[in-house]
């Protein structure tokens, strides 16, 4: 799958957008880091051909994830493209509100460079074209 697969991350840690940039760079997955969440949906939405997922921290101080996720799957050019929330932690209630703003799949962000490697080579793998979200894939675990 992964040759066309276009990951567009939206974090407010610049260094933690770097990081995924790079390692994707060295698995040959574009990673276009996305700091600033005004505009999102023009970002993402006008440019390149290809599989698009969104990555999307879930915890940022200025706009939420979930107010970006419940704006992106109510938008009329972004909501068919596949997010997967992306967070440090792991509580219940987070997960289940990712899930309930329709949510496509909720990963816990990497401790490592090996992490994050395993990551990304589980969301090159997915068939997103054809991916249908449900409990048993909602949560990757690598």
């Amino acid at each position: 799958m992964g040759k066309n697969l276009v990951i567009y991350y939206v974090d407010d840690d610049p260094e933690d957008l770097d990081v995924l940039a790079e390692i994707g760079m060295g698995m040959g997955i574009e990673v276009i880091p996305i700091h600033e969440t005004n505009g999102v949906q023009d970002k993402i939405c006008a440019e390149k051909e290809g599989t698009k997922v969104i990555f999307l921290d879930v915890n940022m101080p200025v706009r939420s994830g979930f107010d970006l996720l419940e704006e992106l799957k109510h938008s009329e050019t972004c909501h068919n493209f596949p997010i997967v929330t992306f967070s440090t932690g792991h509580d219940l209630e987070t997960i289940e509100k990712c899930w309930q703003l329709g949510a496509d799949m909720y990963i816990r962000k990497g401790q490592s460079v090996v992490r994050y490697k395993e990551i990304l080579a589980q969301v090159n793998s997915i068939d997103w074209q054809h991916y249908t979200r449900n409990e048993e894939n909602f949560i990757l675990t690598a």
